[in-house]
């Protein structure tokens, strides 16, 4: 039997986009059946585009192979007069997935006003109401004003800078972990076996990486597996990581996945903790 050619393409299906206007971009791969391909998720952003939402279809599987397809609805805020995408896929491979991307499509930015060389300044003076000018404010005095508090700030920032900085730094650091875990845990509280349940999960892991991210300045979000494993010198984290991987993108839920969420909340308390330490003994 011929063995099946593996094609991937991603286009825009406009030719033209408004700031914040959603667009939609269609991504679809042809390969053997018996090769696992995934997607990227909707919490990604790519590039200029900042994603909407994510919708999948059916797979389709003939003799011939299997046919897996999305749509993508994204919308942008640059300016450039041209903007260009390429979604990839993912290859599941043995010890760890493959990236393939598609050919690079483009679309065009529609401006809504006319571009500044257009414009016609002498009607545009015109028609601006001129308003009479307010009385000078006496300038000594705002400057000896302005002196008195730039010194009176130097001495409060010379006398308690460290301490208010370090206060500063711990409370950021406190907020950051209060809203990761209020965002954690109520995904947490509606995974389950179902397609609501895994996007569910699938949403707190990309926080979980999203917060790591921030909290070591390293790029949890872009991490492999094993990188991941490398970076955070953890033995449990291998069959946590798996059971991630099983449940998101084969489906397979069970307690274990329940327990494996509960550890990397756990996990995220404790490198919080440590960043914690830090600031307090001025390590950072």
């Amino acid at each position: 039997m011929q063995e099946t050619p593996f094609i991937i393409k991603g286009k825009f299906q406009e030719d033209s986009v408004v700031i914040g206007q959603p667009i939609h971009y269609s991504l679809y791969v042809r390969h053997p059946k018996d090769q696992e391909v995934f997607f990227p998720n909707a919490n990604q952003h790519f590039g200029a585009f900042e994603t909407v939402k994510r919708e999948f279809f059916a797979t389709k599987t003939t003799a011939s192979g299997s046919l897996d397809s999305a749509v993508y609805t994204l919308r942008l805020f640059q300016l450039a007069p041209v903007q260009k995408l390429q979604i990839p896929i993912y290859l599941l491979q043995e010890p760890d997935c493959t990236i393939i991307y598609p050919v690079v499509d483009s679309i065009h930015l529609k401006r809504l006003l006319p571009h500044p060389e257009q414009i016609d300044l002498d009607s545009l003076y015109q028609s601006i109401p001129i308003q009479p000018l307010s009385p000078k404010t006496d300038l000594k005095n705002v400057f000896a004003a302005g002196i008195s508090l730039l010194i009176m700030a130097g001495l409060i920032y010379w006398i308690f800078g460290k301490a208010i900085t370090k206060l500063f730094k711990r409370y950021l650091l406190w907020r950051r972990h209060r809203e990761f875990k209020r965002t954690f845990q109520r995904y947490a509280r509606q995974v389950a076996g179902t397609p609501v349940g895994l996007l569910n999960l699938e949403r707190a892991f990309s926080g979980w990486k999203k917060y790591l991210e921030e909290l070591t300045q390293l790029p949890f979000t872009t991490f492999t597996s094993k990188e991941m494993l490398d970076n955070l010198a953890d033995e449990a984290m291998e069959k946590v990581l798996n059971e991630m991987d099983s449940a998101i993108y084969g489906g397979n839920f069970s307690q274990h996945t329940t327990e494996s969420l509960q550890y990397l909340e756990g996990l995220a308390t404790n490198l919080y903790e440590i960043e914690q330490e830090k600031i307090q003994n001025n390590e950072v």
